[in-house]
């Protein structure tokens, strides 16, 4: 490949709370022995990175070595996902009859009992961000992966796709153990934030040559 800058946004594998259809933002779940076999048989399919970034919690940093064990890690709780409050190891049965829930799912920017807002979100996703380009400027390679949430790789690709693919937070449609590579074409687009093309990972086939 010949783009100046590639940067793969990858959500972590799946758990068992996942499974379950639990609420687990800032729980520190890890891999269901499902959500291990499914990357196992998927790792050929992935690029490999100089280096990867990683939300701190125990999914994140497991897939991470599942998928990408040669390349060293760098975890931040930065990159966790949104924190969900008193709602955390829920589920929608369990909540269906809170008011506040109802509301939260008809207007996502209310913040969750003791948990975490929208736009406070946004700007913590925003710094992990920025973190990681000083990371980058400062190591000088051009393949990179970050392992993190949904709500975080969403956030991202509604700042960061390209103008013809720019879609709304909640349209962006991320599954376990899948993502997206980002690339800047050149330096020039690279420096002024201007991603130049969006691909989806893994690459469901593998050329042999």
């Amino acid at each position: 490949m010949d783009d100046y800058m590639v940067i793969a946004v990858i959500r972590h594998g799946v758990t068992e709370e996942n499974e379950l259809v639990k609420y687990t933002g800032w729980t520190d779940t890890s891999l269901s022995r499902n959500g291990i076999d499914i990357l196992h048989c998927r790792k050929h399919l992935f690029h490999q990175y100089e280096r990867i970034f990683s939300s701190d919690l125990n999914r994140c940093l497991e897939t991470a070595r599942f998928l990408f064990s040669e390349s060293p890690v760098v975890s931040s709780s930065l990159l966790r996902e949104i924190h969900f409050g008193v709602w955390e190891g829920l589920t929608y049965e369990d909540l269906k009859e809170d008011r506040v829930y109802q509301k939260w799912l008809a207007d996502p920017t209310i913040c969750p009992p003791n948990g975490e807002g929208m736009n406070q979100f946004r700007l913590r996703v925003d710094a992990a961000w920025d973190q990681i380009i000083e990371e980058i400027d400062e190591h000088r390679g051009n393949r990179y992966a970050v392992i993190t949430h949904g709500g975080v790789i969403r956030h991202l690709l509604s700042l960061l796709s390209p103008a013809d693919m720019k879609r709304a937070f909640w349209e962006w449609e991320i599954h376990h153990g899948n993502g997206y590579e980002l690339a800047w074409k050149t330096e020039e687009d690279w420096r002024k934030n201007v991603c130049t093309s969006l691909r989806a990972v893994p690459l469901m086939e593998k050329a042999d040559g």
